[in-house]
């Protein structure tokens, strides 16, 4: 078996944001007004709101968004309803170190059983966001293109992201890895699972062994693969590890690959219209 590789792999560097829909092979550079709909705007406390709020969401974290007129004035409030994907503790403690750490100008205060952040302008909303809600709102934008590029190969992978740095691509299918075997076709390694058997534990980690080899030449060093054999309850499986980055080249490099067309989507079925009966009058 001949793995075609890449001619270059993609240097190191910053990586861009990926833009979303069809032209997901395109890239444009991170900025907050790219990833957020609102554009804040420093007169208008609501705007801030709206922001904060919008940043909460694309970031994936359990939170509700909210404005309170203190003794001191209006605040804008980030009220944590979990821990989900926050670099610390529900505690007073643990929130305001890192937010002294982070160089953020806010307090956290439990109010109403909740861990609430307070932040009183522009500037101390914007760091929130950058040191604490950007890691993952790019992230998951990433995560998103990757999801779409796959989607276009009909290659329904699950996407997820164990932290802010990195992503875990699952292929799952009872077709001896069909998905898998297709992500390499479409990354030039057409002959990727000849001479496997695919339906033995032996074959899958032979296969995983190629498949990180392939990703390895196309993203570079530190491309993760672990073969899962399944079981009676589950079919086996390619758990994908890579970073952040990769992830957008590897979405890059798949969605500038065309569509064959075997892997097309199927047209959605043509809905039958009832047609009325026809009342022919007795007279006739």
């Amino acid at each position: 078996m001949q793995l075609n590789m890449p001619d270059q792999t993609p240097a190191p560097g910053r990586a861009e944001a990926p833009s979303r829909g069809r032209g997901a092979g395109s890239t444009r550079p991170l900025t907050l007004e790219r990833q957020l709909v609102v554009k804040p705007d420093e007169s208008d406390f609501s705007s801030l709101e709206k922001v904060l709020a919008e940043a909460v969401e694309h970031a994936g974290i359990t939170g509700l968004v909210n404005r309170r007129l203190t003794g001191k004035g209006e605040v804008l409030e980030l009220r944590l309803i979990g821990s989900r994907r926050l670099p610390f503790s529900l505690t007073t403690d643990a929130a305001n170190a890192w937010l002294e750490a982070a160089d953020v100008d806010a307090t956290a205060v439990y109010y109403d059983a909740y861990l609430v952040i307070s932040l009183r302008d522009k500037p101390s909303v914007d760091k929130l966001v950058e040191r604490l809600l950007g890691p993952f709102m790019y992230a998951e934008s990433v995560r998103e293109r990757l999801h779409d590029a796959l989607a276009q190969h009909r290659l329904h992978a699950v996407v997820s992201l164990p932290d802010s740095t990195s992503m875990v691509l699952v292929l799952r299918d009872s077709e001896n890895l069909a998905a898998a075997v297709r992500l390499g076709a479409v990354l030039g390694a057409e002959d990727i699972a000849d001479g496997l058997k695919l339906y033995r534990p032996g074959g899958i980690r032979k296969f995983a062994a190629r498949v990180r080899l392939l990703l390895t030449g196309a993203l570079g060093a530190g491309v993760g693969v672990l073969a899962e054999t399944g079981c009676a309850h589950e079919e086996p499986a390619l758990r994908v590890r890579l970073t952040v980055d990769q992830g957008l080249r590897l979405a890059g490099r798949i969605a500038a690959e065309p569509v064959r067309a075997e892997q097309e989507e199927d047209p959605p079925p043509v809905e039958e219209t009832e047609i009325p009966p026809l009342w022919i009058p007795s007279g006739l």
